[in-house]
């Protein structure tokens, strides 16, 4: 192989790591191979070659093992079993039920995608893998807690379930060579620092068991699913245990001093940040925020579980256990960009945007999102808090619409409600779509709409009806029903609407009582005929808008990076960023031509690059 930080290491004489030291696959070989760990999408050509590397033939390795279902531990499944169809996905019960769920599909896909780019930026990786042409993740085969799979050689692996990082987690012990498979059972350890971060997100009772589980496996390693192999099976467990029953009182200790849940998990999303890239900040901060309340749960409920033996009932008294985030010693920031200057939420939420589509966040780690995150998303809530509500009429909008617009106190545009109006044959708001400013999003803009629009249907004595995109399974069409939003079913009865529409009414006071069967099919021939006219020109108005933000958006670049550009300096994070700009640009611009009604055809140049970013 060219490189030689990517060559396999032999563990053992039956055990090899793969892959990258961040995202590792283990091999294990007796008569037949079985792979630990489902690896990721961007590493998988690497590990084909590695494993060609040592003389395996392919068709040995018989089983892939997952330690859990979690995306960035199934990436390169599709890809292995494009190249070897004959491999056996091993996982739990819990762990078969999610690869068939369709939500993991989506999940995978964007992590998988985040991962690929952090990975190529950082040059870990070469290349990236061609895109499977199919997605399979079921699994072939489903281990019970005490099953063992033997691959010949006295190399058996015994199967434990260890749930606690997540509910379908699985561990395997090989007695023979004494090696403990982890995963992510422990937490995510950083070997250089012999930091632990705790990673009960599914249940801290279950975490704590599964942890005594492994330490009484005479074991003399343990594999990690990030980060390699730990000589010193026990002493490490050891410390795990520790750790976390640390940062577990240390949560309750703040807690009750008063301390905001969300200040503590932003201290945490710091420091762990501070420690790996692996996963974006905001990522991070969510993480923590779960573990808050993962922590609260257990201490309101059964949170005496009997002390650890071999640890001592203060962790004080503990010589070598892990200091928490508060005692660490000072890291280093990261260097920030040379032409920093300040920007308002609006443009640090256009450049987390541009990092965020299909990415989760995008390049972690890096100044500009070390710079962004810092206290962003308490701005965004004071932003949101801070937000009023107003009404534009048809003559004062850009689209023909009446419009509710959601606006903050500093002039950011929050959000909108889009309307259509007719007088006959009864009064009628038809609400078009409501918009909230992605970043806004799950702040409670879209409730506080709606509420505010049926407030001002009362008012009016006008019915208000909606063409619902969201199916009526999904949890956000409560919203709706919450505020008094009826099915057109539930007026018209059954087979009265088309199949594929799911249109919603709003009864205000004034007409509940009154016949709306005759009224409601021709309020709908004529709303729907009303918004088709519309709808060429507000795709005018929707480009004009798109061109706009572009031109605020490289700005923003631009002013953010200046100094970096009038030194020609070229950093990794800033040819990310405008690379970013400039492809999501280009797919704007093959978009655009086939909008209904227009005519400004695909040409770029109301947009120029200045000649130092252009050249």
């Amino acid at each position: 192989m060219d490189d030689s930080r990517h060559n396999p290491i032999a563990i053992s004489p039956h055990f090899f790591q793969l892959g990258i030291r961040a995202f590792p696959v283990y091999l294990s070989l007796g008569d037949v191979g079985m792979l630990i760990e489902g690896g990721t999408g961007p590493t998988s050509a690497m590990i084909a070659d590695q494993i060609d590397g040592l003389g395996v033939d392919a068709t040995r390795i018989k089983y892939l093992f997952l330690t859990h279902t979690h995306a960035d531990h199934i990436g390169a499944i599709p890809h292995f079993k494009r190249i070897w169809p004959h491999l056996k996905i091993v996982a739990s019960a819990p762990g078969a039920g999610i690869l068939n769920a369709p939500e993991l599909y989506r999940e995978f896909i964007l992590v998988d995608h985040g991962i690929a780019q952090l990975l190529k930026a950082s040059a870990a990786i070469e290349r990236l893998p061609p895109l499977p042409k199919a997605f399979r993740f079921e699994a072939d085969m489903i281990l019970a807690d005490g099953d063992s799979i033997d691959l010949g050689q006295g190399i058996v692996w015994k199967a434990m379930a260890t749930p606690g990082h997540s509910p379908c987690h699985m561990s395997l012990y090989e007695s023979k060579e004494r090696t403990i498979a982890l995963g992510d059972a422990a937490g995510f350890y950083v070997p250089e620092k012999d930091v632990f971060w705790p990673n009960y997100f599914a249940s801290l009772g279950k975490y704590r068991e599964s942890l005594r589980k492994l330490r009484a496996l005479p074991a003399d390693r343990v594999a990690l699913s990030h980060n390699g192999v730990i000589i010193g099976a026990e002493r490490f467990l050891e410390k795990a245990i520790a750790a976390t029953e640390e940062y577990h009182e240390d949560i309750l200790k703040r807690l009750d001093a008063g301390q905001d849940a969300g200040a503590i998990a932003l201290e945490q999303a710091r420091f762990v940040s501070s420690l790996t890239d692996i996963q974006p900040f905001k990522v991070m901060f969510d993480l923590s925020r779960l573990m808050i309340k993962r922590s609260k749960d257990q201490n309101s409920g059964a949170r005496s579980e009997p002390p650890v033996a071999g640890t001592t009932g203060s962790l004080e008294a503990d010589s070598d256990r892990l200091q928490t985030a508060d005692r660490q010693p000072a890291i280093t920031p990261l260097r920030l960009p040379l032409g920093e200057k300040g920007l308002n939420a609006s443009e640090k939420l256009s450049l987390v945007r541009l990092i965020d589509e299909g990415m989760r966040l995008g390049l972690p780690g890096a100044p500009v999102m070390s710079d962004l995150f810092d206290d962003l998303w308490d701005l965004v809530d004071a932003t949101v808090a801070g937000s009023r509500i107003s009404r534009q009429k048809p003559e004062s909008s850009d689209n023909g619409f009446h419009q509710i617009d959601i606006t903050a106190e500093t002039g950011e545009s929050l959000g909108r409600l889009n309307m259509l109006y007719l007088k006959k044959p009864a009064p009628c708001y038809y609400l078009v779509y409501v918009e909230v400013a992605a970043p806004f999003r799950k702040k409670g803009l879209g409730n506080r709409i709606i509420k505010h629009f049926g407030e001002f249907l009362d008012r009016k004595s006008s019915l208000g009806i909606l063409d619902n995109i969201i199916p009526s399974k999904d949890p956000t069409y409560e919203i709706y029903l919450k505020n008094s939003w009826l099915p057109v079913t539930d007026i018209l009865g059954p087979g009265a609407a088309e199949e594929d529409t799911n249109y919603m009414v709003y009864v205000p006071p004034a007409h509940k009582g009154n016949g709306l069967r005759s009224e409601l099919p021709r309020l709908l021939y004529h709303l729907k005929r009303k918004r088709a006219v519309i709808d060429a020109r507000d795709n005018e108005v929707m480009v004009r808008r798109s061109l706009e933000e572009f031109k605020a958006l490289y700005n923003t670049l631009y002013s953010y990076f200046g100094a970096e550009i009038e030194t020609r300096q070229s950093p990794v994070y800033m040819r990310f960023m405008f690379t970013r700009f400039v492809t999501k640009f280009i797919a704007f611009r093959r978009r655009i031509g086939s909008l209904i009604g227009y005519t400004g055809g695909e040409s770029a140049g109301q947009i120029s690059l200045a000649p130092e970013i252009a050249g």
